[in-house]
């Protein structure tokens, strides 16, 4: 497991459920390398406008 340690214990935070609404398909990409979980993490918050410390950064212009 990671050390993570979430903010407070809430479900939503838990790294344990992150995969839990993930269909069989993508899991199973991720597993065998055709999809990097990380790389989608870093553009997801770059598309809110927050860098992987979760400071707010803005958007591109």
């Amino acid at each position: 497991m990671s050390t993570y340690t979430a903010s407070n214990d809430s479900e939503e935070n838990n790294p344990e459920y992150i995969f839990s609404l993930t269909s069989n398909e993508l899991l199973g990409a991720i597993v065998r390398g055709e999809i990097n979980p990380v790389d989608l993490a870093k553009m997801t918050l770059a598309n809110r406008g927050y860098d992987k410390n979760g400071n707010w950064v803005g958007f591109k212009k």
